[in-house]
């Protein structure tokens, strides 16, 4: 089987938000039980949709350039998901520095707003992130759209 951009792109691009849900699930649940290693968890998986996110946003730049090789490019759609995934990405990267930060920095222990911090901005990431997927679907999967949305329609 031959891999190329975007079959790289499909394969990996639901771990950062899947993930990011799941890690937002389990540090809210380490918090309402107040349970010191279920948080750590929880920042634990941040720090992993981090590392996933940046291979996420890598697959992505190759993606496009196989969509530009067999011009089934639809660019404003493509221009919308790719700016919504660059703010997105912008509070993974920061939740996952924030919680690397609560797990090996001593005195980020003392802060205790420091949890409910990133559980508030997981919440809003996890947000960002669900839109980022559902425009990157409406790139090529023509029965999500809603055509009197304004964006003109791919010409092949």
């Amino acid at each position: 089987m031959n891999f190329n951009g975007a079959h790289w792109h499909l394969l990996v691009n639901h771990f950062p938000i899947v993930g990011g849900l799941l890690a937002t699930i389990v540090l809210g649940y380490g918090l309402v039980r107040r349970n010191e290693s279920v948080v750590h968890l929880g920042f634990g998986l941040f720090v992993l949709m981090t590392l996933l996110t940046f291979i996420t946003s890598q697959t992505g730049e190759s993606a496009e350039h196989y969509l530009k090789s067999i011009h089934a490019l639809d660019r404003p759609r493509l221009q919308l998901h790719e700016e919504a995934a660059d703010i997105a990405s912008i509070g993974v990267y920061l939740t996952g520095v924030l919680s690397l930060v609560a797990l090996s920095w001593q005195r980020a222990k003392q802060l205790r707003f420091l949890p409910t911090l990133i559980f508030i901005l997981s919440l809003i990431t996890f947000g960002l992130m669900a839109n980022v997927g559902r425009l990157g679907g409406l790139i090529m999967h023509t029965e999500l759209r809603d055509e009197s949305s304004g964006i003109a329609p791919a010409k092949k």
